[in-house]
């Protein structure tokens, strides 16, 4: 806000932005500024500093004065030493590793190839190492298995995770185990080859075996009669059996079964690839087990179908072929709850590998005789994968025995890529890929790895993922290295230009406070001169008896008042800037607070041709103040409005609820000269004055508009100004309601 002349009032105004100590002056004399460094290391520099002094105390004492000119060259050459300090001690060593930064980033690019590369070769390696591991523990498995004379063609997945079947080759190279291959005399007939006769003669067989078994029986021999083919009368002699035991003629039925069919038909499959003799004995314990009576008879059964489990799980199944692992499997049905639990267990996991491997040993049927050859004993040799083949194959001969194991290379390559496709996420500046070993490999590939001999129709390559991406990512490195270097340049230039603001700012709140002194100095000499000059008047007897001479006595009062409250802003300045003012807060009635000290100015304003318009309602409720602190604070506002408000001859004091009805709102407006848009947010500083000329012709000591804010915000409220130049000002102040309710 604005300032006033002396008056009946004192000068209430804003101030500068922030009280900020004011800078310390180096000991050094009452005259003249110490000299610089620089003149006291060369004494030839003495003249031309003499000459660069008398101007620039010539430039300021047009606009300072002689005295403030002397204390602003002072603080210049505060100024020019610490700049000099700060350029020696700081900005020197910065541009010089500045430019080491700059002269190192290519070195710098060069190493971060050479890491690259590096990093590539480690990769690489690594993801080689994991194969040969996963290899090399295997084999170390297989040999401890084979010295202790243990098989090594059971429970694979102990050997490898990757391992799917393992085959037992003579020294004739000849499949011995844990499968055959099939050979001629392993007929397995088709359907097709029996007589349409035949196959309306089973199926109505069939039919009669549930209806009337003696029929069946004959319907059973006359099938057998219409064909020649091998299947279809073994088919037929079964179901001629069941009608058998059907009809409780047991030793005729398993008579049929063993004398003929075990017997004639041993190396014959029906259409499912069942061997006849496994499906006589499992028949046979079938139908036993429904007829036994007692204990005994029980455990003879039961014996002969684990027997017959054991040797199914025992000798080679004939690859192709699925008949012996679904016979075991209905055996071993057939014993659940009759047959030891732990036998069952170990009998059913043996079966379920088996049959895993039988499976895989079907899949690459057309590799098993061809992966053979001899090599030296005690030694692994692998045949890597082909193109098109699933299978890995690690060789081992001991004595005379080869092991030919089969590992899933779909299983080990899917892993592979999976190993792969982890590292490309954790590396986003390397790509890893794998390639076909026929196929070339792109240009700018930093490492490449064939994964033989497990897998020689792959190469593993590492070439950067993005070699644009790359360029950018070294650019962007040298940008930031750049960046960095010209960052602390540009910080520690904004440092300095920061410092010497700081120390503008210590320059204008030093002249901010001489001025201050300047100006309570005047203020106080007004009052003081008035009261002298009345004193003196009365004292000779120059005044007349009567009214004259109370309005001397009147005079004399009134500016002692001014004295008390230009003393009193100033003592609570001093107060307020040491952190030592308080204040003590209870409910009470702002509005007779108000009231009070609007009364008490009211002669001032008349005496200024004011016109004042009060509006104080009566239903107020109470708020926490101090009564002395808020009299103050209106005082200094009327005193403001006096100063800068008297041209508009008006002044409106109002006080209200607000809307919501939890603050009560204290107004003060006048139609003066008001305030510049851009001054509007520094009214309340300390020891701020307005740069208009109407205002600076107003005499004020800058802090009563400070007092007002510090006073409002102790009491826990806000105060703000509306304005603009040359259309009046408001003040707005906005207090808590107490908590203690409505006043009464």
């Amino acid at each position: 806000m604005t300032e006033s002349r002396p008056d009946a009032f004192p000068s209430i105004d804003g101030n500068a932005s922030g009280a900020i100590p004011s800078v310390a002056r180096a000991p050094g004399g009452s005259g003249s500024p110490d000299p610089p460094v620089s003149a006291l290391c060369c004494p030839s520099m003495r003249p031309m500093r003499d000459r660069v002094r008398s101007t620039a105390l010539a430039v300021l004492s047009r606009s300072r004065g002689e005295v403030r000119a002397l204390q602003d060259l002072r603080q210049l050459k505060e100024v020019v030493r610490l700049s000099g300090v700060f350029a020696l001690t700081m900005l020197l060593p910065i541009a010089f590793l500045a430019l080491l930064s700059l002269s190192s980033i290519r070195s710098e690019e060069l190493q971060f190839d050479e890491d690259l590369r590096q990093r590539a070769d480690a990769a690489s390696d690594q993801l080689y190492d994991d194969l040969e591991d996963v290899f090399g523990k295997f084999e170390d498995a297989a040999k401890e298995r084979i010295r202790r004379g243990e098989s090594p063609t059971s429970t694979l997945g102990e050997l490898s995770p990757y391992l799917r079947a393992a085959f037992r080759y003579d020294d004739d190279g000849v499949l011995t185990g844990p499968f055959e291959m099939p050979t001629p005399a392993d007929v397995r007939a088709s359907p097709r080859l029996a007589p349409i006769g035949w196959h309306r003669a089973a199926a109505e067989a069939r039919r009669l075996e549930q209806t009337d078994p003696q029929q069946a029986v004959l319907a059973w021999r006359r099938a057998r009669e219409r064909t020649i083919e091998p299947m279809a009368i073994g088919e037929s002699m079964l179901g001629e059996a069941r009608a058998l035991y059907a009809l409780g003629q047991d030793g005729e039925a398993e008579d049929l079964l063993a004398r003929e069919l075990f017997s004639d038909f041993a190396n014959v499959r029906d259409v499912r690839g069942f061997r006849f003799p496994d499906l006589v004995m499992l028949e046979v314990g079938r139908m036993r087990l429904a007829r036994s009576q007692g204990e005994d008879a029980v455990d003879a059964e039961t014996s002969m179908l684990a027997g017959l489990v054991d040797t199914l799980l025992s000798r080679p199944w004939t690859v192709g072929q699925a008949g012996e692992p679904a016979v075991a499997r209905e055996a071993l049905t057939l014993l659940e709850g009759r047959s030891d639990p732990d036998w069952l267990a170990r009998s059913r996991s043996r079966l379920n590998e088996l049959q895993g491997e039988l499976n895989w040993a079907a899949l690459v049927a057309d590799e098993i005789e061809l992966v053979y050859s001899r090599i030296p004993d005690g030694e692994f040799r692998y045949v890597g994968a082909r193109a098109d083949s699933p299978a890995i194959w690690a060789l081992y001969r001991s004595r005379d025995t080869t092991y030919a194991f089969s590992f899933s290379a779909v299983s080990l390559f899917e892993d592979l890529k999976a190993s792969v496709a982890r590292r490309n996420d954790n590396d986003a500046e390397l790509a890893f890929t794998l390639f076909a070993a026929e196929r070339h490999l792109p240009d700018g590939v930093l490492a490449n790895r064939p994964l033989g001999p497990w897998l020689p129709v792959v190469t593993l390559a590492v070439q950067p993922s993005d070699a644009e991406a790359l360029l950018a990512s070294k650019g962007r490195r040298r940008s930031v290295r750049i960046g960095i270097v010209f960052t602390a340049v540009f910080v520690t230039c904004v440092g300095a230009l920061w410092i010497a603001r700081i120390i503008a700012w210590e320059v204008e709140t030093a002249r901010q406070r001489a001025d201050f002194a300047a100006n309570v100095s005047h203020e106080l000499r007004s009052p003081i001169t008035q009261i002298r000059l009345k004193g003196e008047a009365l004292q000779l007897g120059l005044v007349e008896p009567g009214d004259d001479m109370q309005q001397h006595f009147d005079a004399i009062v009134r500016e002692s008042e001014r004295l008390s409250r230009l003393v009193d802003n100033v003592l609570d300045f001093s107060a307020i800037e040491r952190g030592a003012k308080r204040y003590t807060l209870r409910p009470d009635d702002l509005a007779a607070v108000v009231r009070s000290s609007v009364e008490a100015a009211r002669s001032a304003l008349d005496a200024a041709g004011m016109e004042l318009s009060l509006s104080l309602p009566h239903d107020l409720p109470p708020v926490q103040l101090d009564r002395e602190a808020m009299g103050q604070v209106l005082t200094n506002l009327l005193s403001n409005a006096l100063k800068y408000g008297a041209d508009g001859h008006w002044v409106r004091v109002a006080v209200d609820l607000d809307d919501a009805g939890d603050a009560v709102v204290l107004e003060v407006a006048d139609r003066g000269i008001g305030i510049a848009a851009d001054e509007l947010p520094r009214v309340f500083d300390d020891f701020f004055r307005s740069t208009d000329p109407a205002v600076r012709r107003t005499k004020g000591t800058g802090i009563g508009l400070a007092i007002v804010r510090y006073i409002v915000e102790a009491h826990g409220g806000t105060v703000r100004v509306d304005g603009a130049a040359g259309r009046g000002a408001r003040f707005v102040v906005r207090l808590p309601v107490a908590d203690i309710g409505p006043a009464t």
